[in-house]
């Protein structure tokens, strides 16, 4: 019984770490296209932002300040109550 146990969940779960890797592989390079462009000149490949990465960054570091000052001013508005 045990041996058709082991059989069964090797079975079910034994592709489960190679798609996990492909999976992750496939993400990888799908952000990277995204985000960067790769120059490769001799030995060293030297990465750069896209006009998309660079516009995702701008609009985050908007968002975080304005979360910011929103909680500091929450904070600081708290203190009267």
């Amino acid at each position: 019984m045990s041996g058709l146990m082991t059989e069964i969940i090797s079975l079910l779960f034994g592709g489960l770490t190679a798609s996990a890797t492909a999976i992750g592989g496939g993400l990888s390079a799908y952000v990277t296209a995204i985000f960067a462009t790769a120059t490769v000149s001799g030995d060293t490949t030297t990465y750069a932002l896209t006009t998309f990465g660079g516009l995702i960054i701008i609009f985050a570091g908007i968002s975080l300040a304005i979360g910011l000052s929103r909680w500091v001013l929450n904070w600081v508005t708290s203190f009267g109550n």
